[in-house]
């Protein structure tokens, strides 16, 4: 029996329905959209080889969304390795992707990974608190623990470049 129809009409269906929300779940965890595409994608084929082995059929977004905050920390390792190795061997200026200047997305990648992953997940993507243990693997309380703390992380970032921004606006009207 052929379940190779079955199965790439319904990935197709969940790749149009949710493409686009997998990559901004993988940007907002990365801060690129170049790479938050490469993380949705694979995302999907790990999906499409995977799809035989899945007990429930309907837990397929969930299955996407905890491979792609996977991938993304593996991403972020990756990266971070480049960077202290660009670091010790005296390379300057490392090219950033535009978008990650945005005062926000600064602020996200400035926040510890599991703190950045509770906030993306539970107020960017949407998804309950039950929702964002079980793709992250933690429980309940450790996601509203971790949103609140990141959460207020990224308050006191924001204010701080909200008070430089005035005083510096201040500075230039004198």
């Amino acid at each position: 029996m052929d379940v190779r129809p079955g199965r790439d009409e319904a990935l197709s269906r969940l790749f149009e329905a949710h493409y686009p929300d997998t990559v901004r779940l993988a940007f907002y965890l990365t801060g690129s959209w170049v790479v938050g595409e490469d993380l949705a994608q694979e995302a999907f084929v790990r999906l499409w080889r995977r799809w035989g082995g899945l007990r429930d059929h309907h837990a397929a977004l969930s299955y996407l969304r905890t491979t792609v905050v996977n991938l993304s920390r593996s991403a972020l390792r990756r990266r971070l390795l480049e960077l202290r190795h660009q670091r010790s061997v005296g390379e300057e200026g490392y090219d950033t992707d535009p978008v990650a200047r945005l005062d926000i997305a600064r602020a996200l990648a400035a926040l510890p990974a599991g703190k950045r992953a509770c906030v993306v997940l539970r107020h960017l993507v949407d998804l309950s608190v039950e929702e964002t243990a079980a793709v992250l693997g933690i429980s309940p309380g450790s996601v509203k623990s971790q949103t609140h703390k990141g959460l207020r992380l990224l308050e006191a970032a924001l204010s701080d470049r909200d008070h430089s921004s005035r005083h510096a606006q201040e500075v230039k009207e004198r």
